[in-house]
């Protein structure tokens, strides 16, 4: 575990030292400012409109606000997370560094264990940041926590599919440029899988395609609803890119 540690610190900092960090950090902030109080001011004035109707409390501030953040953070990560877990292989690679770690005393799955936490900490983070935004509200108005706590554990299991995938690319390759597309490709793909159970006719191949749909188990935490089926699913495709990603590595080793 302490190997672990040491490496995932050592990345970590790699990755808040560089100014890619902080350059995804800024466009992520004014991206995610922009939409969310657009969003904010549509709300209310479609409230104001509403109370001045009679028609009630109106549209949910969930639905109609927080959702649209959280999808936009949902999108803005695919691309984040790709810029940044391409540096967790290939620049060793690049820098002649990953020779120097494969012979050291650490193996292959600590190795790949350490960049996947590093990676994972460093996109949570941008999570975090995101998380103010509907939490700010909170000084100003009441509402639910329930649907977006549940909103963001999704979020975060969502996030760690995408640093597997961008470390497995990253391992992959040592060029930094066909890291982050393959990345977006392997990514993008996670989305649409599950669309090929409208394709077969087999009733058994729809529901196993079902399962594989991220967006139908993404929509349940959003809706409030932290299912066993969508954790276990999010934490499968985490274990299995890691996996793919430990082998590549060791196989690196006995080159």
């Amino acid at each position: 575990m302490r190997e672990v540690l040491v490496i995932a610190g050592k990345d970590l900092r790699n990755l808040f030292m560089s100014p890619l960090f902080y350059s995804i950090a800024g466009l992520c902030t004014i991206a995610w400012t922009l939409v969310y109080f657009l969003g904010l001011q549509e709300f209310a004035e479609a409230s104001s409109m509403n109370a001045m109707q009679g028609a009630g409390e109106g549209a949910s501030l969930h639905f109609v606000v927080f959702t649209r953040h959280i999808s936009l953070v949902n999108l803005v990560m695919i691309f984040a997370v790709s810029a940044m877990s391409m540096r967790l292989f290939t620049e060793e690679k690049r820098n002649q560094t990953m020779a120097l770690l494969l012979t050291s005393p650490v193996s292959s799955t600590q190795i790949t264990l350490g960049k996947f936490l590093a990676g994972l900490l460093a996109a949570w983070a941008l999570i975090a940041v995101s998380f103010f935004y509907p939490a700010s509200l909170r000084v100003f108005t009441a509402f639910d926590w329930g649907p977006l706590i549940s909103s963001y554990i999704g979020l975060l299991l969502l996030t760690g599919c995408y640093v597997a995938v961008g470390m497995l690319a990253s391992s992959l390759t040592e060029s930094t440029v066909l890291s982050v597309i393959m990345s977006l490709i392997f990514n993008v793909m996670l989305w649409f899988i599950g669309a090929l159970s409208d394709a077969s006719s087999d009733s058994n191949v729809s529901k196993v395609f079902d399962h594989l749909n991220v967006g139908s188990h993404f929509v349940n935490f959003i809706k409030g609803s932290v299912s066993l089926a969508g954790v276990t699913f999010f934490v499968s495709v985490i274990v299995l890119m890691t996996f793919l990603t430990q082998r590549v590595v060791e196989s690196n080793r006995w080159r």
